[in-house]
């Protein structure tokens, strides 16, 4: 059974969001294998965003990473339910920008941000969680954050 990488970001633990969230998840049949509180540094989460980095052209893009994540708890999860778990995970989170998302989804029913009103600002959207978009990427991020 394959697992794929699921992060609760510094907003949804500034929220008291954490354990709402993963009652969701169980509540829709995934499992959740580990969970971890991880105080985030800036080597790991610049790994961890290092291509959506490279790939997004937006003013500060990286030091605005560096702000809202370094010295910041966020819960890791490793997540299962089936050989596609990583697509029904991403479709259970929702879209990216809360505003567009499903009612249904996480950030649809959690989510109080908007990317265009984010982008605006000259900030990061406050969207709750990451999921892993592919097997590799679930692979490469379940490796990078639960070092054992």
């Amino acid at each position: 059974m394959k697992s794929t990488f699921v992060m609760l970001k510094p907003d949804a633990l500034e929220r008291n969001l954490v354990d709402l969230i993963i009652l969701e998840f169980q509540q829709a049949g995934f499992n959740i294998l580990r969970r971890q509180l991880v105080n985030v540094n800036e080597h790991t989460i610049l790994k961890h965003y290092e291509e959506v980095i490279s790939r997004v052209s937006l003013p500060n893009f990286k030091e605005k990473i560096l702000d809202i994540f370094v010295n910041q708890d966020v819960v890791i999860l490793e997540v299962t339910k089936d050989d596609d778990v990583v697509s029904k995970v991403r479709e259970f989170i929702g879209k990216t920008n809360p505003k567009e998302a499903s009612p249904n989804s996480i950030r649809g029913k959690f989510g109080d941000d908007d990317m265009n009103e984010a982008i605006a600002q000259g900030r990061l959207v406050r969207n709750l969680v990451h999921a892993s978009d592919s097997d590799e990427s679930a692979q490469s991020e379940l490796a990078l954050w639960f070092k054992e």
